[in-house]
């Protein structure tokens, strides 16, 4: 079977193939054509899977959440760190590892007894960090005049101390932890300093690529690094969890019972993405595409490949078989 590139055709129309060139290369005045072509043939393509949405989406829905052994290690220091109330809590990782996946699980099953500030831009000054865990506390006006922050200080500790009575932890969730600057962990540090006389009254929970654990260990910031009880490195998937994580999404997406990625593609897909998840997904959602263009439901080798290839720039919903 030869594939080639197709814009714009009318229903029951067959393009044939140069016979020595791949793909026929749009002009410009049929990009809107082909812009509606690409939509016709992406419901087509999720139609054939009998799914609504993607089971492989590279956005962190919570739904889709794995339990890989390191994901449920994280899961499990987290859960630690801050119900134990020590503070401060590290979670690093590569990057696609799925550090902000574990964090909108944990926000997604956390109770009425934690009061949390997610922050997923951590450049904000020190007075925009107390306004915003305030606000997460109810405070909902600030005085336009005379706003300081040892009076947000002073504000955000007298409610603290009302949560610590009504048995309520409160935390803030710092996504992309790996940009904060010195200044803005000296913050944190300052912050951390909120306790009564034997337990901390608000948890820093940090997320971070691996550039986080070298900034910490800055000589400047060593009583900040010592302040870090509870830390976790999240690792990729390991060859054996692969297909196990690539049946759960297909589960969840409730998409057709019959897709089946072979033993030999999903090895395949360890060895190009080293197990992250990030790139586990793509690879996934390529293959299926190949696989649809080859009208096909069972993933393989030279699926996963085509799907690798299309990474490249070849565009697999614009083909069409001969």
């Amino acid at each position: 079977m030869k594939l080639i590139y197709k814009s714009s055709i009318e229903p029951g129309e067959i393009i044939q193939a140069p016979p020595d060139r791949r793909g026929i290369i749009l002009p410009p005045d049929r990009k809107r054509k082909q812009a509606l072509l690409r939509v016709d043939l992406l419901d087509s393509y999720k139609g054939f899977f009998k799914f609504k949405e993607s089971p492989f989406s590279v956005t962190p829905d919570p739904e889709f959440f794995f339990f890989s052994h390191s994901a449920a290690e994280a899961l499990n220091h987290l859960r630690y760190g801050i119900y134990e109330g020590l503070g401060f809590t590290m979670i690093i990782g590569e990057p696609g590892t799925g550090k902000t996946m574990l964090l909108r699980y944990f926000l997604s099953k956390s109770g009425e007894d934690l009061r949390i500030t997610h922050i997923s831009d951590p450049r904000l000054s020190g007075k925009e960090l107390l306004m915003a865990v305030l606000e997460s506390l109810g405070v909902s006006k600030f005085p336009e005049e005379g706003l300081t922050e040892r009076k947000l200080t002073q504000q955000l500790y007298d409610l603290l101390v009302l949560a610590h009575r009504q048995s309520k932890k409160v935390a803030i969730f710092l996504d992309e932890a790996q940009g904060l600057d010195f200044e803005s962990l000296e913050g944190l540090k300052l912050l951390s300093n909120l306790e009564t006389n034997n337990q901390k009254l608000i948890q820093i929970v940090l997320f971070g690529q691996t550039e986080l654990e070298e900034k910490i260990q800055e000589r400047r910031l060593r009583q900040f690094d010592q302040r870090i009880l509870v830390r976790y490195n999240l690792l990729p998937l390991e060859l054996e969890e692969i297909q196990p994580y690539i049946q759960h999404q297909l589960t969840v997406a409730k998409i057709d019972s019959n897709v089946e990625f072979t033993p030999q593609s999903t090895n395949k897909i360890y060895e190009i993405s080293r197990g992250l998840p990030r790139m586990v997904n793509v690879l996934c959602e390529r293959a299926l595409m190949s696989a649809f263009v080859e009208n096909t439901r069972k993933i393989s080798v030279q699926n996963v490949l085509e799907g690798w290839e299309s990474l490249n720039g070849i565009k697999l919903l614009e083909r069409r078989r001969l």
